[in-house]
């Protein structure tokens, strides 16, 4: 069983995955199942993290042919009825190559209901948030042993409450503090550290299961975020400051995509990252750290462009030469002139390199 699940990026978003996660987990014994998740935010991202699910979908067949069957899971994201129609076109084409694809989409914008009428795999309900949608329907399905119900139902049910502001439900004010958990939970960059960011969410909503059911747990919970969010980070309260923390486990992730990140100006070695910001004590740790690396260059979803370096490289030339920019030998800017956003690494990279190379944007 292949599942793979896109959701939005709040925390009803996040909790039908964690909903998922759990119940599949439960369900599915390990050498069975393997799970992959994705996020989005409305617009063009929803589009452009399917077309990257049906990528994967292609890829893990032609690693094994007997990997052909999978179930898409859209939760929390109302579809417009162009994107409805895709996916269907996507998933018969992918099925009359030799895949066995079924999908569903559980949500509860009432902005979806067009197309809730039109599909029956477009599951709408305005009377419950997402997550308990999603909770509802695969618990029914699955089923779910004591131990896991007993903290996830009340998760579910909290979120209830404070995605559909019901301030009289249960566990709302807990609920109010779980949502900035989740809004606030900024230190690792989506668009860079995709999986390792969503580890990180759920990891902390997780934790935070354990102050729910305790008198005053929302200030429980308000008060131990900080801690949670160190420890995740390999550190503690007191080891050290969480801009540190963050530093450091943000430079070792970055090191262990040093290949399919590098990029190449002259004989200058660089490491490309998107839309991580702020980089100047990342990338003056990373260079330290990764002295193969000669610059490092960070681009914005604007196309805004960062560069640093620790001697070894004037980014100042660089970006003079392919960036329209300028600034110190080891700290300089620039743009990239008609940027194309995108949401995945792969396209900005090769646009990034092209440009290095002197070759001109498409």
């Amino acid at each position: 069983m292949q599942l793979y699940h896109l959701s939005h990026i709040d925390l009803d978003g996040y909790g039908c995955q964690m909903v998922s996660k759990e119940i599949y987990t439960n369900a599915f014994s390990v050498d069975s199942l393997a799970m992959y998740f994705y996020n989005a935010n409305y617009g063009k991202e929803v589009g452009a993290r399917l077309e990257q699910i049906y990528r994967e979908i292609k890829r893990a067949k032609a690693k094994n042919p007997k990997h052909n069957q999978a179930h898409i899971l859209i939760s929390d994201l109302n579809l417009t009825l162009e994107e409805c129609d895709n996916l269907v076109q996507s998933v018969l084409e992918l099925n009359l190559n030799g895949f066995n694809i079924t999908f569903e989409l559980l949500d509860h914008h009432k902005s979806g209901q067009e197309c809730a009428q039109k599909y029956d795999w477009y599951v709408l309900d305005t009377k419950r948030c997402a997550t308990k949608i999603v909770y509802d329907t695969l618990l029914h399905r699955y089923g779910l042993c004591d131990s896991a119900q007993k903290w996830l139902e009340p998760m579910t049910q909290m979120i209830n409450s404070v995605d559909l502001w019901l301030e009289g439900g249960y566990a709302f004010e807990f609920g109010k503090v779980a949502m900035r958990l989740i809004v606030e939970a900024k230190e690792l960059n989506r668009f860079m550290f995709d999986d390792e960011d969503r580890g990180y969410k759920l990891a902390l909503l997780q934790q935070s299961a354990k102050f729910l059911t305790q008198e005053k747990g929302e200030i429980l919970l308000d008060n131990a975020i900080l801690e949670m969010k160190k420890c995740f980070l390999k550190g503690s309260l007191l080891s050290d400051t969480l801009d540190n923390l963050v530093s450091r486990y943000q430079s070792e992730l970055l090191a262990q995509k040093a290949e399919s990140c590098s990029v190449y100006w002259k004989q200058y070695r660089g490491f490309l990252s998107y839309s991580i910001g702020n980089i100047s004590v990342l990338a003056n740790l990373f260079l330290k750290n990764n002295p193969q690396f000669d610059f490092f260059i960070d681009v914005s979803a604007r196309g805004n462009v960062s560069l640093r370096a620790n001697n070894a490289c004037d980014v100042s030339l660089l970006a003079k030469s392919c960036f329209n920019g300028g600034g110190h030998p080891n700290a300089s800017g620039g743009k990239i002139d008609g940027f194309k956003e995108s949401f995945i690494y792969g396209d900005i990279k090769e646009c990034v390199q092209n440009i290095l190379k002197g070759e001109e944007i498409e």
